[in-house]
């Protein structure tokens, strides 16, 4: 079984191989998983627009335990709920690519 802490470094080190810079913000990242992705997305926007914190092009890792607190029936999950509100939050902006997946 992979360790998230495992897996954001294999990650890393195969974009590294591939000649792209990596960093991992944290593997214990907690909290509602539409706050994280906002957080995410104002992290990506501000390497898109302004090329800080991190220069690009830059794959930005990181892993946790978000969640989900229902309102309503709904389908999805923690990595749906994350993704929604990344994408809402760059919206408008070209060159980000996201990914949320589990080990």
């Amino acid at each position: 079984t992979a360790s998230a802490g495992v897996s954001l470094e294999a990650a890393a080190a195969e974009a590294k191989r591939q000649g792209i810079e990596a960093v991992i913000l944290s593997d214990a990242i907690e909290g509602e998983a539409r706050e994280v992705g906002g957080v995410h997305a104002a992290i990506a926007r501000e390497v898109a627009t302004r090329n800080r914190p991190f220069a690009k092009p830059v794959l930005i890792l990181s892993g946790g335990e978000t969640t989900v607190t229902l309102r309503a029936k709904g389908k999805g999950g923690r990595n749906s709920e994350f993704l929604l509100a990344f994408a809402i939050g760059i919206d408008g902006i070209d060159g980000i690519h996201a990914l949320a997946a589990d080990t």
